[in-house]
Order: structure tokens, then C-alpha cells, then sequence
């Protein structure tokens, strides 16, 4: 994962490669299922289009972790913010999850992932800087 953090420990960076690439391939698999017309092709093609705009709206292939907040990047150009007062951490062995405070426990949550692979040491790293930051981590 390519993290990275200020001298001054100021922000905090993780990105994904697929996460950024992956609803473009599924646009273009959907494109190319439409060109061949193979036999149910209607049907892939509209799960590739499903699959590219729920990748493209709920998983971020970048985040920022800053102190006053934390920025998500999707993959079409989305951002969104998360002010540090709002945004709850919950970290996991293999990446975080932000939920947005102000929905309470029903809202959906944004997964915080730096690649698809488990990097060992990566769940202390992330806990640390969202709470070196004072962020509400669970």
C-alpha cells in the first residue's frame, strides 16, 4: 500500500490500485458484452453496470486522514468529507469502516481499504493514526 504520512504527522493516506481501476473494467466488460451480443448477454451486461456503479458510489480508492477530518475519493471523481466530530472508526484486521454519526447505527458504512490483500501490521498502523488524530475508533 502506498501510505503515507508528514513528517509533522499531520495526514495520513491509504489508496488502492483495483479500487480506483475496477468499476472502468466493469464499464468496459458491460461495453463489450453489449458490442458481441452473445447469448444472455443483456443480462451481463446489466450486472456489470450494476456491479460498476455500487463499486463506483460505496468503496473509496483513496482516503485521507487528516486532522480535521477525513476526505473519500471514489473512482468517477466522488468525494466526500467526514468531519472528525461525525466520522466513527470501527477497524478490522484487514481495513476500517467509517460510519457517518449523524445517520446512528442504521447508515451503511465506507469501507477503508489499502488493496485487497492482507498486509500483517497494517490494522495497529491504521488504528494509530485515527487515534493519534482523536478519532472515535471501535
Amino acid at each position: 500500500m502506498p501510505d503515507r504520512q508528514t513528517d509533522d504527522r499531520r495526514w495520513y493516506e491509504g489508496t488502492s490500485g483495483y479500487l480506483r481501476w475496477g468499476p472502468k473494467f466493469f464499464l468496459f466488460m458491460a461495453a463489450f458484452m453489449f458490442v458481441l451480443h452473445w447469448s444472455q448477454w443483456i443480462q451481463f451486461a446489466t450486472t456489470f453496470l450494476l456491479v460498476a456503479f455500487i463499486h463506483s458510489r460505496w468503496l473509496p480508492w483513496r482516503f485521507e486522514i487528516g486532522d480535521d477530518g477525513l476526505q473519500l475519493v471514489f473512482p468517477f471523481g466522488r468525494r466526500l468529507f467526514f468531519s472528525r466530530s461525525t466520522a466513527t472508526v470501527r477497524i478490522d484486521v484487514v481495513g476500517a469502516v467509517v460510519y457517518d454519526a449523524r445517520r446512528g447505527k442504521l447508515g451503511l458504512g465506507y469501507p477503508l481499504m489499502d488493496g485487497i490483500l492482507f498486509h500483517p501490521g497494517r490494522e495497529s498502523l491504521l488504528r494509530s493514526a485515527f487515534v493519534d488524530r482523536g478519532y472515535t475508533v471501535t
